[in-house]
């Protein structure tokens, strides 16, 4: 299973790599940003929170097999989707969309990958 990496766990860890993050240059952030959005768009997972109440219904009427929460990241589960189906990247790092097989938009994603605020969720679009 892929998942996008726990930056807050890797920085409560090992507190050097916000260090280090941060002497890249200006823009440190928003790489990590992107960074965070590329492994969510290349993973096997999704949020665990959505929207709304209704949000694991609708998914699961549109077809996806939902799975447990990540062990060590709650923050997204294991999900496959309905077959055809894709994530895909966004001009803003911290928003991704899940496209049906003809490219429709399904489901938003927002995923801040950022150590210190990191959060997700997913809502269906359709």
């Amino acid at each position: 299973m892929k998942c996008p990496r726990n930056t807050t766990a890797e920085v409560n860890a090992n507190p050097m790599i916000a260090l280090l993050d941060a002497m890249g240059g200006p823009g440190g952030i928003e790489r990590s940003e992107k960074r965070g959005q590329s492994e969510l768009v290349d993973s096997d997972v999704i949020p665990s929170r959505g929207i709304d109440e209704d949000t694991d219904k609708r998914l699961v009427e549109l077809g996806f097999v939902l799975g447990q929460p990540v062990k060590g990241d709650p923050i997204f589960r294991e999900a496959l989707l309905p077959d055809g189906w894709k994530r895909k990247g966004s001009d803003h790092a911290m928003w991704s969309y899940i496209v049906d097989e003809t490219g429709k938009e399904r489901c938003a994603i927002f995923y801040k990958a950022a150590f210190y605020d990191r959060s997700a969720f997913i809502r269906v679009t359709e």
